[in-house]
């Protein structure tokens, strides 16, 4: 189904929003500081920033459709439908699943579109799609893992954004990332497996990039270019690491962590080498940051070094966990009146209201009032000096970064 334009959009701004009492005092709170609010709309998870436009998803009766929305005010600037998920941003496109019923039940296309005006730029094929499309290439493609039909087994493949070819990986290669090959699991980067290691048994794995893996005395740890031995057909040895003195290993930096039965696992993005493995069943917050060294863990939360795998910082979940912040702490989480700083752990009194979640869905809590900037930045989609906060009434925005 091609995007439509939201002719009556403007409509649905609104500086109130009914659905529940914070809500409304949150926005009478804060309209002199560039906030807006948007109800009459579902929203299903937090939105993404593309570019100058907001994306998120929303149902609308028994449908669930893409949404593009301006920062400034929230007015929906196109709509289409779409399968639900994470919209993925792949060079300066919007990506996600559009539902092709009239093949079947689960089948699909992966739609490359504009972010601002969800013009359809290319398209995949109608397939069964496992997994979430990932930018690949340098952002010259969209890697996907796919199967034919319902009884085939899935492959991985990649849409061109210039020419629009659908083009079959290597042999063996499922998808993009982590992948299982029989008894071992490899990395697959631009559709070649660049180096496999026996299975370490997890369940789901996290990339914790290399821009938040900062090795003590240096900076984040450096990419590395991709070796001979990453080429098809000669992978490295099971998470084998370069040698002094030899040519860098072959995947991009960073630490995959892994979930497993018993705990959880860090591997070297570059090559796989086991960095640590710790005890302690992983579970989910509850709160949709946007960094990645933020876990829960055997009833605590606590931040953690991805190259050791050690917190830096450990509470107890004592009951629902709700982010703040202040201009003084930067943001914090609040459980129970105590606020604890995500960068230090130093636990101060919360400074006003919080975002409590619901199935990812935010909503103003433990004071009146608007949450403050660091809240909003913590879990929000940023565009164009704008922080977009999904509600279980809808959409709010604030102005973060206001003109001179």
């Amino acid at each position: 189904m091609a995007p439509r334009l939201a002719i009556a959009a403007l409509a649905a701004v609104t500086l109130t929003c009914v659905a529940d009492l914070a809500a409304v005092n949150m926005a009478s709170a804060a309209q002199a500081r560039g906030q807006w609010a948007v109800s009459g709309v579902e929203p299903l998870g937090q939105p993404v920033a593309i570019g100058s436009a907001i994306l998120g998803y929303a149902r609308s009766g028994p449908q669930i459709n893409i949404q593009g929305r301006a920062p400034e005010d929230g007015s929906v600037l196109w709509e289409s439908e779409a399968v639900p998920g994470i919209p993925v941003r792949v060079g300066e496109w919007a990506v996600y699943l559009e539902p092709q019923e009239a093949f079947g039940a689960g089948y699909a296309s992966v739609v490359v579109a504009d972010p601002l005006t969800g013009t359809q730029m290319q398209r995949s094929p109608a397939m069964i799609f496992s997994g979430v499309p990932q930018s690949c290439f340098t952002g010259r493609a969209v890697c996907v893992s796919a199967a034919p039909a319902e009884d085939e087994p899935a492959h991985g493949y990649r849409l061109d954004l210039a020419s629009g070819a659908f083009i079959p990986s290597g042999d063996g290669v499922t998808g993009e990332g982590l992948i299982k090959i029989g008894n071992e699991v490899g990395l697959a980067h631009d559709g070649v497996v660049l180096w496999r290691r026996p299975d370490p048994g997890a369940t789901r794995w996290t990339l914790v990039p290399a821009e938040s893996v900062a090795v003590p005395g240096e900076a984040a740890q450096p990419s590395a270019p991709a070796s001979p031995a990453g080429a098809a057909g000669s992978p490295s040895p099971a998470g084998s690491a370069a040698p002094a003195g030899s040519a860098a290993p072959a995947g991009p930096a960073g630490v995959w962590v892994g979930e497993t039965a018993g705990g959880s696992i860090g591997l070297d993005a570059r090559n796989g080498t086991q960095l640590w493995a710790l005890p302690g069943v992983l579970t989910g917050c509850g709160i949709p940051l946007h960094t990645a060294v933020i876990r829960c863990r055997d009833g605590r939360i606590e931040a953690f070094d991805p190259l050791t795998g050690n917190a830096s910082w450990s509470v107890p979940l004592r009951g629902p966990v709700a982010v703040g912040g202040s201009a003084e702490t930067g943001a914090t989480i609040v459980i129970r009146g105590v606020a604890i700083s995500l960068t230090t752990g130093e636990r101060t009194t919360p400074a006003g209201a919080s975002w409590c979640f619901t199935a990812d869905l935010a909503s103003a809590c433990g004071a009146d009032g608007v949450p403050p900037e660091p809240a909003w930045t913590a879990v929000g989609a940023i565009a164009d000096g704008y922080a977009v906060v999904a509600t279980r009434a809808g959409y709010f925005g604030l102005l973060i970064d206001p003109a001179p």
